[in-house]
């Protein structure tokens, strides 16, 4: 087992390494190839070609390229920037990736001192250091898909063993299996505990077929909530067939929470965090909130009165519309939207018996094209979300942020259960993870709960930083609008 999980390591090593040369070297060359036609415009000075050139690089700028890769492989292994199977958002990782390229960045410089390359054009060095920064960046995307490409080349499928026999093994098993990880597993076994020994290994076999230089790639899952105090017995003999065990904790759902295995002298203990964010973390959340909200408010100014002029004369009534929520440990605050209904709508709702109940069922929503309370411009800004616009206030009071939890009525804190407390814990958002996955179209309450929650657990400023990328295709797609 050792001596797989070694290899694997090894490989995967060798082709972060490699990614990040072929990285280096695009970028050097992409760079060499603009600054020889640029040259003439003196944004870049680029040497005419002599016979001191190799394979047609100056010398100097050949020194350059190689410290420059040299330094880079040196930094990454000494900071420890590995692979992962999952994208790393945690601010431990950037904080690594920051330090890395702060490093790389200034030992370039110090070779350029060292060996007086006073001669390299510092455009050149910019364009370069920065492209190659970029292909760096996307070096983890581009090792995922090679690894799976490998994989698949070599016939290796990644497979698992769930040990257990009762609902939670069963429920683990149709996890795995239903693709919930970057790389899925193709086979799922399951095996009961009581056929196991130290003589029938191979009833961890996850076929007949099975070989055993495929144990690199199976994994065992040990359902504990089945086994109870016997697990602690299986794993001496598991660890024989596969390269990673893993024990299912069956005290409650932790997947809602962070989990840090830890020791209190020699007992294992499982530390939980709700993923708050506290400090430094908090401080440029809200730097971000602030910042963005001034950005966006600023560029938005000439729609927002057209938008206003629109509403003013599309229907008799107010421009903005005021509405309760249940704001950061429970305050009552009211966002503000610009109004997209007729002025007497409760009045519309509440005198249509049916469509009232549809609406309560529906979770306070009605099917799309069917609520007569919207006006034909109200219609328009929702499908675009420019309705949302006048939030950004809330988020410089400091009552919302750009990205959390959807902003929920008082009346819906009770469908949260146990979870309300997670809920209140943080800011809710203009828009969030609900945002990103369809919106409106999420019809099942949980899902919704659910997808709040993986907010709250996984939220860090890079994770606040994608979810703004994606919601703008997101809107502009109309998908999910309501």
């Amino acid at each position: 087992m050792a001596t797989g999980a070694l290899r694997v390591g090894k490989v995967q090593g060798a082709l972060s390494r490699s990614l990040d040369t072929v990285g280096l070297v695009g970028a050097f060359t992409i760079t060499s190839l603009m600054a020889t036609v640029l040259s003439r415009s003196n944004f870049f000075i680029w040497p005419e070609p002599n016979n001191s050139d190799i394979a047609g690089w100056p010398p100097q700028y050949l020194v350059l390229f190689l410290s420059t890769l040299v330094g880079w492989n040196l930094v990454s292994g000494y900071i420890g920037i590995h692979y992962t199977e999952q994208p790393d958002l945690s601010a431990s990782h950037l904080a690594r990736l920051l330090l890395a390229g702060f490093l790389w960045v200034t030992t370039s410089a110090l070779v350029i001192f060292v060996f007086k390359l006073d001669e390299v054009s510092r455009s050149f060095v910019f364009a370069y250091m920065l492209l190659g920064g970029l292909l760096i960046a996307l070096r983890d995307s581009a090792e995922r898909t090679v690894a799976r490409r490998i994989s698949s080349y070599r016939g290796i499928r990644r497979t698992a063993v769930v040990v257990g026999n009762g609902g939670q093994a069963t429920w683990l098993r149709q996890f795995l299996l239903d693709n919930y990880c970057p790389e899925p597993y193709t086979l799922v076994r399951l095996v009961d505990p009581t056929e196991i020994d130290s003589n029938n290994l191979a009833g961890l076999a996850v076929d007949k077929d099975q070989q055993e230089d495929t144990r690199d790639t199976t994994e065992i899952f040990v359902a504990a909530a089945d086994i109870g105090a016997d697990v602690a017995g299986l794993f001496p003999r598991l660890f024989e067939r596969a390269s990673a065990a893993h024990i299912v904790p069956g005290i409650f759902d932790t997947s809602l929470f962070k989990p840090a295995l830890g020791r209190i002298g020699n007992v294992a203990v499982i530390t939980l965090q709700s993923g708050a964010l506290t400090g430094v973390d908090a401080f440029l959340k809200r730097a971000l909130d602030f910042l963005g909200a001034v950005i966006l408010l600023v560029v938005s100014a000439p729609l927002t009165v057209l938008i206003a002029v629109l509403v003013k004369i599309s229907s008799p009534g107010p421009v903005f519309f005021r509405q309760e929520r249940v704001g950061r440990s429970g305050k009552r605050i009211y966002i503000y939207k610009f109004r997209t209904m007729q002025c007497d709508a409760e009045q519309i709702l509440e005198g249509n018996g049916e469509l009232y109940r549809k609406y309560i069922e529906s979770n306070y929503k009605l099917p799309k094209g069917e609520d007569p309370r919207i006006t034909a411009v109200g219609r328009i800004l929702r499908e675009l979300s420019l309705d949302e616009i006048p939030q950004l206030i809330n988020v410089l009071k400091g009552e919302m942020s750009l990205v959390g939890p959807r902003p929920v009525v008082p009346a819906e804190i009770e469908k949260y259960g146990d979870y309300a407390s997670l809920l209140l814990s943080v800011q809710p958002g203009l828009t969030g993870q609900w945002q990103v996955s369809g919106r409106s179209e999420i019809a099942d309450y949980a899902r919704r709960v659910r997808l709040d929650m993986e907010y709250i657990r996984d939220q860090s400023i890079a994770r606040d930083l994608q979810i703004l990328f994606q919601t703008l295709p997101v809107v502009l797609s109309k998908e999910g609008a309501h």
